[in-house]
């Protein structure tokens, strides 16, 4: 099984939101079954038991971007609404859900510097149909291509 040896580049494509941003960190969410339920009864001999909740929680996707000041007048639009959401990764893999935009921070604007963002979005796993229906992330693995050249003779 390889390795990533670092963590980018890794990108996000959230649809209906045009390439104004461009990614500087992306954080994927973390996934939290919830702990266990507890199973122990006056007939257990030596141990506590417990039991794995069976649904999961899919934890806030964090972005840092540079972005597109013009973009501020689509996340006016855009703010609580349910977006399909693909998060790529290095090697190609990828992790696809549905998220609400949740959050949209801008970086104080300075001088001589980029203006920049925190973009949160919280998974909502629901689709965008007119009758929402529970849809579960879906990750694909992928595959890096790798070039050789040689150099003739």
């Amino acid at each position: 099984m390889p390795f990533l040896r670092d963590g980018f580049k890794t990108t996000i494509t959230i649809s209906g939101i045009s390439g104004k941003f461009d990614e500087i960190e992306v954080t994927p969410p973390e996934m939290d079954s919830g702990g266990g339920i507890e199973q122990t009864t006056m007939r257990n001999a030596r141990y506590r038991t417990k039991l794995g909740k069976a649904l999961i929680t899919m934890g806030t996707v964090s972005v840092k971007v540079s972005y597109d000041p013009a973009v501020i007048a689509q996340m006016h639009n855009f703010m609580g609404t349910n977006r399909h959401v693909t998060v790529t990764f290095p090697d190609g893999s990828t992790l696809v859900f549905y998220a609400i935009i949740s959050k949209f921070t801008p970086d104080a604007l300075k001088e001589g510097e980029r203006p920049e963002a925190t973009l949160e979005l919280e998974p909502s796993n629901m689709s965008t149909a007119s009758t929402p229906v529970e849809i579960a992330p879906v990750f694909a693995t992928g595959t890096t291509a790798t070039t050789t050249t040689t150099a003739a003779p």
